[in-house]
């Protein structure tokens, strides 16, 4: 039976060396070499059953075979992380080989995989007991106890294999990591010193590595500078090494020279080429100084190296959206969505991509995936009753934000959206209905009692609308929406004028280049009688929105009562070419008349019209 040994040699390490505080948790495991300890327990000790004839065993060469069988397939369903029917198999396998300790050992790391530390060290006693001069066990029962912080029996095992194996390089570098879990750090070092002067020690680069990063821990500058020797050492020795690199890089961050720690990676991919560790801490640095493209570079060589890695892809699909180069950015995300179909994430970021490039029914097509459950879901169903809305179907935008509002009723962007629908279909009274309800659930909602004030403008009750206005701004004294409402309605209504003003000019104060908060200033300057003030907000408001027929009508009459006729005009008729209205039209044709009507009064009686 071949044992791949590095299968629980790797688990030693993750559990032995310094760095193991994810394990903390597995400190309260209670443990005893007892079957009662054990909920799940492998045989310690069990013969082969026995053939119908008491005179008989089962034949050994069957024991072997079977033994084979059940092992080959536990290390099968390990590689597939179905770690519970390995362990079944492993069992198994100590039925017809009960004194294997090789077999105790692997069934051990499988236990560790699923934190299980009780059950691990009592197959790792056990494999011990089979072989108490077992290398791979004691130092996997060394690195277990150490876990569970019982720091004196885990040495204890550390320094039986120092006496048994003097020649054995990797056994210090234990002894070594167990001082410094425990903080003992001059032992430590002492350790790794000694390690580098060891007369069978072909690797002493490791030996300054691990020192290095033993002094790494310490606290003062002189231990930190002492760690950069070490570090330097280790790289003088084997140039190549990533791991040196990156450590070294990691202690010049910690030295606030993130600089340095930058060229010594930039330097060694110059010289050594493309390496996995270096890449993803370059992308990481990049990224942090907003360097998109480099980033970008250094992403897709850590995705060479992890083609399967799913969040390498992410990253690399959302810089393609920050550079603006949606087209491949919808390429990995397909890629991403094709391997994992259910991520609300990426369903998310494929609608909005298709929604920056105009393709609304694919945007769509992801949003409306995604459920209920997700964090991404409200975000989605307005999106989606937009787009249904951006290409006229109305219908089903409505009916996509009402099932929204019916499965998550506790978004309160759902019905101020839901609001603006209707207030597109002109329903007012629907609208207010359902604000009514919306401000019982939120009342103290801003912007849903600013929806509900709108409401009833449109439907031309001022006070309802000057009521709930002020609602808002008992809420958000600073609601620049509502001061500019309320200080427009004032105006309309030609009452409460220095309020008015006071109001709209707080609200210019928050937003200074709002082309409608101006024109709200200029027009209660306007009905104050301010006519010379009022052009020059009025103008001010036109140049910033000159597609918006009310303020150009706005300037147009602050002109004529400033008796700027041919100017009025050329307003007059802007507000006509971009009004929607026709009874604004109307109402702003009877003025283009009126100046037509006094250029006919005062032109001479000789002067022919032109």
């Amino acid at each position: 039976m071949i044992i791949n040994k590095k299968v629980y040699l790797v688990l030693i390490m993750s559990l032995s060396f310094i760095g193991c505080a994810s394990m903390k948790r597995l400190e309260k495991a209670i443990f005893k070499n007892s079957a009662l300890s054990n909920i799940n327990p492998a045989p310690a000790k069990m013969s082969p059953p026995e053939l119908v004839s008491d005179a008989q065993l089962i034949d050994p060469v069957y024991n072997r075979t079977q033994a084979d069988y059940h092992y080959t397939l536990g290390e099968a369903l390990s590689l597939d992380g179905q770690s519970n029917k390995a362990i079944e198999e492993f069992k198994l396998t100590l039925i017809y080989d009960p004194q294997s300790a090789s077999v105790r050992l692997r069934l051990a790391a499988e236990y560790i995989k699923q934190g299980l530390m009780s059950e691990a060290i009592e197959q790792a006693e056990l494999a011990i007991e089979s072989d108490p001069t077992s290398l791979d066990g004691r130092l996997l029962l060394g690195g277990l106890y150490s876990t569970l912080r019982m720091y004196d029996i885990a040495m204890k095992q550390y320094n039986y294999l120092s006496i048994q194996y003097p020649d054995n390089t990797d056994i210090p570098i234990y002894i070594g990591a167990l001082y410094a879990e425990q903080k003992r750090y001059d032992e430590s070092e002492e350790t790794f010193l000694n390690l580098t002067k060891h007369p069978k020690n072909e690797a002493p680069a490791k030996a300054y590595y691990y020192l290095g990063r033993v002094r790494s821990q310490r606290e003062g500058k002189k231990h930190l500078k002492n760690a950069e020797k070490a570090y330097l050492t280790a790289m003088t020795l084997e140039p190549e090494n990533e791991d040196f690199v990156s450590a070294l890089s990691q202690l010049y961050q910690k030295m606030d020279q993130e600089d340095k720690a930058f060229k010594l990676l930039v330097s060694y991919q110059d010289k050594f080429g493309p390496k996995k560790s270096i890449a993803r801490t370059l992308s990481v640095m990049y990224l942090e100084k907003e360097e998109y493209a480099k980033a970008l570079k250094q992403l897709e060589l850590v995705e060479g190296f992890e083609p399967d890695n799913l969040n390498i892809k992410v990253k690399i699909a959302l810089i393609l959206i920050e550079q603006k180069d949606y087209n491949n950015a919808i390429t990995k995300l397909e890629e991403i969505i094709r391997v994992a179909p259910e991520s609300d994430k990426i369903r998310f970021y494929l609608g909005a991509v298709y929604e920056e490039v105009k393709k609304p029914e694919l945007a769509i097509q992801h949003f409306s995936v995604i459920t209920e459950a997700s964090v991404y879901f409200s975000e989605a169903a307005i999106h989606t009753s937009y787009l249904y809305k951006t290409i006229g179907d109305i219908s089903s935008s409505v009916k996509t934000i009402e099932e929204a509002i019916k499965k998550k009723n506790d978004v309160p962007q759902f019905y101020t959206f839901y609001a603006s629908l209707l207030d597109d279909l002109k329903e007012y009274n629907k609208a207010i209905n359902m604000l009514d309800k919306a401000v019982t659930i939120f009342p103290e909602n801003a912007q849903i009692r600013f929806f509900l004030g709108s409401m009833w403008d449109r439907k031309g009750d001022k006070d309802k609308t000057i009521e709930h206005m002020n609602k808002v701004l008992e809420i958000d004294e600073q609601h620049v929406q509502a001061l500019n409402y309320l200080a427009y309605t004032y105006a309309e209504k030609g009452d409460q004028l220095s309020l008015a003003e006071e109001l709209a000019f707080k609200a210019l104060g928050a937003s200074p280049d709002d082309g409608y908060i101006l024109d709200t200033v200029g027009w209660v300057l306007f009905k104050q009688g301010r006519y010379e003030e009022a052009i020059k907000y009025l103008e001010a408001a036109y140049k910033n929105v000159s597609t918006e027929s009310i303020i150009a009508e706005h300037l147009g009459d602050a002109y004529f009562r400033f008796e700027l006729m041919d100017k009025a005009m050329k307003m007059y008729l802007k507000a006509v070419s971009v009004a929607e209205d026709e009874g604004r039209i109307r109402a702003i044709q009877t003025k283009i008349t009126t100046i037509e009507r006094q250029k006919d009064l005062r032109r001479p009686a000789s002067t022919p019209k032109k």
